[in-house]
């Protein structure tokens, strides 16, 4: 029986490799790319998980801080949209898009709505997806925050389609402050 050139290739590289190697260089290829193209499944050392939910999806980002758990909440939710790893920083775009993003509430829950709010208003109405976020000013007196963020207008031939994420609710919105943590839980509807 007659093997073609890639299949004797092939066989060569399996005989030189032991059965546990030829499985982890193909599994960790796989994780390799569903962590760099899959949608909704986050980086390595990401502070945000997706749970589920009966019909939608919960957002669940953590930080030392709440400006820093406020940060991974939105990166959690363009996550979602895309994936991270495929949206470069185009610093024009950026600045266009993604600067002073101003976000006001009357309490906490209505500030964290607010901020996922004006970053998916923006998305919508912009096409802007961005792969880092930071706080410029939080006032929780006030109840205002101001973001910017840094990446490109989505481009679906660059930019593998997630899920849409049609609203921000307020359905199981929980914020969980302690000691040098900062835990946001959000339900987006998809």
């Amino acid at each position: 029986m007659e093997t073609s050139p890639d299949e004797q290739q092939q066989r060569q590289i399996n005989d030189e490799a032991t059965p546990t190697q030829t499985t982890t260089n193909a599994t960790s290829k796989i994780n390799k790319q569903i962590q760099q193209s899959n949608p909704g499944v986050p980086p390595q050392g990401a502070q945000f998980e997706y749970l589920n939910h009966p019909a939608d999806i919960i957002l669940h980002s953590w930080g030392t801080d709440l400006p820093s758990s406020l940060c991974n909440i939105a990166l959690c939710m363009f996550g979602y949209i895309t994936s991270l790893e495929s949206i470069s920083t185009n610093e024009a775009e950026s600045n266009e898009h993604g600067s002073h993003m101003v976000a006001e509430g009357h309490d906490m829950r209505s500030l964290v709505y607010s901020f996922l709010d004006e970053w998916l208003y923006n998305f919508h109405a912009f096409d802007f997806v961005a792969n880092a976020i930071t706080i410029e000013e939080i006032n929780l007196d006030k109840w205002t925050v101001v973001s910017s963020g840094k990446g490109e207008v989505m481009d679906i031939s660059r930019h593998p389609q997630g899920m849409e994420v049609k609203a921000i609710t307020y359905s199981g919105m929980r914020i969980d402050e302690k000691e040098g943590r900062v835990d946001i839980y959000v339900v987006v509807d998809i």
